[in-house]
């Protein structure tokens, strides 16, 4: 199985992460369950995350040179 991804590849993920935390965050402003709206708020707050951490790793890549990601 291949493990490398390439600079561009990591910045289309983080983007899409960072696509469904402005719907997760949209989605909770009409729930009226306090409960879910604050899980869906959490899951946002998840995807923020991972979208940072990819775009670190995207950031410490060169052009050209592919990062190695673990399973």
């Amino acid at each position: 199985m291949d493990k490398t991804v390439s600079k561009d590849t990591l910045l289309r993920k983080a983007d899409a992460l960072l696509g469904e935390a402005r719907r997760a965050r949209k989605l909770s402003a009409g729930l009226g369950v306090e409960a879910e709206r604050l899980r869906m708020i959490r899951r946002a707050e998840d995807l923020e995350g991972q979208a940072a951490r990819l775009e670190k790793d995207a950031a410490s890549a060169k052009n050209g040179v592919f990062a190695t990601r673990p399973d």
